[in-house]
């Protein structure tokens, strides 16, 4: 029995080696590299055998190799930005086969991408949950807009832009918002890093009031190769502010690749500037104003150097834009009375003056200034890479306020309204110039060992706001006569960050294939308030009833000390599994320590099945956070701001106050904290032909405790509240606190369709559509459940706390729907763009009038009728069209115009809500803006370098 043991342990194991050696002797093995159209090697590149899943990713080199059994084989070959390929072949025991792939850039919105994911890129309709990629440097020649927000704007229906009008700061950074929500509840990445945010805070009425958000405007569009929007809650996976959802912007790498362009335009319009005068006047007609201004000038030039086998690019832009203006003609009084008698037209007709003469601005605001980006990679060893990117932009900007008419001149006191005649006998329009700096820069170091990929950075950003107040006057100075002060340096804001991150991440062979990452981040944020000169924010005569401060722009003066710091620990680990070839789950995890509030805990939890080769469906669920931001901790301020009365917009002196203020403890408002919010999904998507692709997505966000910045407190009753008041000049107090609970529901949906003729004829039509539907969550009571202390509700002043105009700001003052229809048409030389995108209705709700008491709605002189302030604006389609000519290889030329057919929003029908006739369209609500119709050429050059 021994023996036959033996011999049986041996023959078994020599049988073992013989199938071991079969199967030694079975594989063949597939090598080669990745490279793009230029030559340039693609390192990350993901390479799948598609028979049995069986994978791999390219070296720093672009190189990757491959064990494969014998026979026919597919590879499945994807490269963010590339359009995904697909090559077969036939491997033969024991044989070596090179298989060199060429990528080819992806034309339409079908691309691979990894935002939202630690794992290999994925296409569109792939993703488990829904990403927007937009390949803007293989469209931006057929714009006519030149910054990211328009741009996007027009392109993506669930981002949403206005430029803001007599708004203060937020005339020079317009706010951006993603499926309605807050502009500081969207996160936006830079080559996957987390970018910084502005310095400046929305405090005037506009859409967005009291949030903070990322200056896209300082990001050159002609540096960017594309735009990922991932439109999912992602905090567990990104940290703070990704509520609504990220956007990643990737900037451009490819070498021996020169480009220059240049671009001018202007608005040429008409629109009916007299219509308060008319209906006055009883007319029913208008006749239209024509108007060209706004006239804008682009240029920009890149180029990648080719460094070894690494990379730099470096892109540099221009922009200079004139102001617009769609005020209508005032129809106040101009002059003071004359024993009680308005005699205006006989004192302008005695000045040769019109009334035409004493307008605001009421449109875009003047801006000039240039960026330099950058972005460099270079390999480092076998299989590591150093890598750097970012960009500097510095830019100048110029709006105004509203303009003093020598009628509204303080009058209490001689000596005021004496000097302000003296140095303005027709009044004056105050001017407000920004000065805004933009610094960023990322280093980092990748690599991979023993499986693994490791990857190492620290991004830096900074942004200043600096404001100066021109054409103005302190009507306080003239206490002393000799001081006719009238231009002021007013101060400015400042926030900077410091992001460090390790991430590291491997593939492992369970089920179809198990992608594990995880990481730690540090971040710092900091933000610092900058003391304007003393005649900007001093009332040198605090017995008197005139503002002190710069007229239109009161300057900064520091009250919080040194720059105010916070830092914020982070770990988070990120699973993605393909349990099967059709079914995928992945799931994130992040703790969160910061100093100010605490910690936090979030999950996310997604999934996609697919149904069958060309269908779908895909879910996710997942808790998300928003750290107050430091601007809206320590912002504080004395401003002016217009605020409707009885339908009249009346000046009033308005401090922003810290939290841990005594105007803030006096009145009960508590610190901030964060908000927390809870997001679900689902989807479907689908590809039933080659060409076509179809996405659906349904979601709801509940957020709680959202920040607000309130209304205005008076002083009231309380002689301890308006004794702090009157120590800073102002009237009345704001602050920012967590007020609300609101439920975000929307629809989104994308359709793509690209059809290739016999010849050079090709067609791509997309169509794009978002429908939103936010709201502020009640109380038992059918009313806004408003979170406010007993302090603040035994002050009588619950309403300015949080009123209908608020609410109407988180509902339906933006677009309740946008939907985008474009076709691209291209026929050898010659291209064709034409695009419609609707705009939805929305509605501003007025805070002064209660819709339940009628008879108190004040009269419209437009109609003689007691009227509401509310209205409802109605959805417009904006129609944009242009024409490309590829006149040489190397030279394209674009002609082409936005808003074609010179579209307007509705004018507001009330006669107070235009302000004596100056504000023909709302400021407050505002859909695609009102500036008419746009003109515009662009010439474009391309070369490449490379032989």
């Amino acid at each position: 029995m021994r023996k036959i043991y033996s011999t049986t342990r041996y023959s078994g194991a020599l049988l073992f080696c013989f199938f071991l050696s079969l199967g030694a002797i079975a594989q063949a093995v597939i090598k080669g590299t990745v490279s793009n159209a230029n030559g340039q090697t693609l390192s990350g590149a993901s390479v799948v055998v598609q028979e049995g899943k069986k994978g791999t990713t390219t070296d720093i080199n672009g190189f990757y190799t491959l064990s494969v059994s014998p026979g026919r084989q597919t590879l499945v070959i994807s490269y963010v930005g590339y359009g995904t390929q697909t090559l077969a072949f036939t491997a033969s025991s024991g044989t070596s086969v090179t298989q060199n792939i060429q990528m080819k850039e992806a034309g339409d919105l079908t691309e691979v991408t990894v935002t939202g994911s630690r794992a290999v890129g994925r296409t569109r309709i792939e993703t488990a949950v829904p990403v927007d990629v937009i390949p803007l440097a293989s469209v931006i020649n057929d714009l006519g807009q030149v910054d990211l927000n328009q741009i996007l704007n027009f392109i993506a229906p669930s981002f949403q832009s206005s430029r803001q009008t007599v708004a203060d700061g937020t005339d020079h950074v317009d706010p951006a918002q993603l499926r309605g929500l807050g502009t500081d509840q969207v996160l936006v990445l830079i080559n996957g890093k987390r970018r910084h945010q502005s310095a400046l805070v929305n405090v005037n009425g506009t859409v967005n009031r009291g949030q903070v958000g990322t200056d896209l405007s300082a990001i050159p569009p002609t540096a960017i190769e594309r735009v990922e929007i991932l439109r999912d809650g992602a905090a567990a996976q990104y940290g703070s502010d990704a509520i609504a959802g990220v956007i990643n912007i990737i900037l451009k790498k490819k070498t021996g690749l020169l480009e220059a362009g240049s671009s001018y335009g202007a608005y040429v319009t008409k629109y009916p500037k007299n219509y308060a005068r008319n209906r006055l006047a009883g007319k029913t007609s208008d006749d239209d104003v024509k108007m060209t201004d706004g006239n804008s000038f682009q240029a920009s030039l890149g180029y990648g150097f080719a460094i070894g086998k690494g990379y730099l690019t470096l892109t540099g832009e221009y922009i200079k834009r004139i102001n617009t203006n769609r005020t209508g003609t005032f129809t106040g009084a101009v002059f003071p009375n004359v024993n009680g008698v308005n005699r205006d037209d006989s004192i302008l007709s005695a000045k040769g003056l019109t009334r035409n003469d004493f307008d605001i601005r009421a449109g875009n605001s003047a801006m000039k200034g240039g960026t330099v980006f950058y972005n460099f990679g270079i390999p480092v060893g076998q299989n590591g890479e150093f890598y750097a990117f970012g960009g500097y932009g510095k830019k100048k900007g110029e709006a105004a306020g509203f303009f003093r008419y020598p009628s509204g001149y303080p009058g209490n006191a001689t000596i005021y309204a004496a000097n302000a005649r003296d140095l303005y006998p027709n009044g004056f329009l105050p001017l407000i110039k920004s000065d805004i700096l933009d610094f960023s820069t990322a280093v980092g170091y990748r690599t991979k060992f023993s499986g693994w990929n490791f990857d190492i950075s620290n991004t830096y950003g900074i942004n200043t706001f600096d404001f100066g107040v021109e054409n103005s006057v302190n009507y306080t100075q003239f206490i002393n006569s000799a001081n006719k002060q009238t231009s002021f340096d007013a101060g400015g804001l400042k926030f900077w960050q410091n992001t460090t991150n390790a991430d590291f991440s491997k593939k492992f062979d369970v089920a179809q294939g198990l992608n594990f990452a995880a990481g730690l981040e540090y971040r710092v944020d900091a933000f610092g308030i900058k003391s304007g000169e003393e005649g900007s924010y001093k009332n040198y005569d605090v017995n008197s009833r005139a503002s002190g401060g710069a007229q239109v722009f009161p300057g900064f003066l520091n009250t919080i000390g040194n720059d105010k710091t916070r830092n914020a620990k982070a770990i988070y680990t990120d699973l993605e599994l393909d349990v099967t070839k059709a079914f995928l789950v992945t799931g994130a995890l992040r703790f969160e320590n910061y100093s100010d509030f605490g910690s936090t805990l979030n999950y996310k939890v997604s999934t996609r099945y697919k149904l069958s080769d060309n269908f779908n469906v895909r879910a996710s669920v997942s808790s998300g956070f928003r750290a107050p931001s430091m601007q809206q901790r320590f912002f504080a301020k004395t401003n002016t701001l217009f605020v409707s009365q009885g339908g009249n917009l009346v000046p009033v002196q308005a401090g922003t106050f810290t939290n841990d203020s005594k105007p803030a403890q006096i009145l009960g408002i508590p610190k901030l904290q964060e908000e927390t919010s809870q997001s679900y999904s689902i989807g479907l998507t689908a590809k039933p032909v080659p060409a076509l692709e179809v996405t659906v997505d349904a979601y709801q966000i509940d957020i709680k405790n959202r920040i607000i910045l309130t209304n205005n407190f008076n002083g009231g009753t309380d002689a301890n509240l308006k004794a702090q008041l009157d120590a800073v000049g102002a009237s009345t107090a704001n602050f920012f606190t967590n007020a609300i609970d609101t439920r975000a529901r929307g629809l989104e949906a994308v359709v793509s369709y690209t059809k290739k003729f016999t010849g050079t004829h090709s067609l791509r039509t997309t169509l794009a559509m978002t429908f939103i539907d936010n709201e502020v969550k009640n109380g038992a009571d059918g009313k806004p459940n408003i979170k406010a202390s007993p302090a603040l509700i035994n002050s009588g002043q619950l309403a300015n706390y949080f009123n209908r105009e608020d609410e109407s700001r988180v509902e339906v003052a933006t677009p309740k729907n946008k939907i985008n229809l474009t076709f691209n048409y291209k026929y050898s030389k010659w291209g064709a763009m034409l695009r419609f995108v609707k705009f939805g209705t929305a509605v501003y709700l007025d805070p002064s009038i209660n819709p339940a008491n009628p008879g108190a709605f004040p009269i419209n002189a437009f109609t003689g009728q007691r009227e509401t302030l509310d209205q409802e604006f109605d959805g417009k389609v904006v129609t944009d069209l242009s024409l490309s000519y590829q006149v040489t290889k190397a030279v394209s030329a674009t002609i082409g115009a936005n808003n074609l057919f010179d579209v307007y929003q509705d004018i507001q029908k009330h006669s107070s809500n235009q302000s004596s006739g100056r504000f023909i369209y709302s400021r407050r609500v505002q859909q695609m803006g009102f500036n008419g119709a746009y003109y515009f050429g662009r010439l474009n050059f391309s070369l490449n370098t490379k032989k």
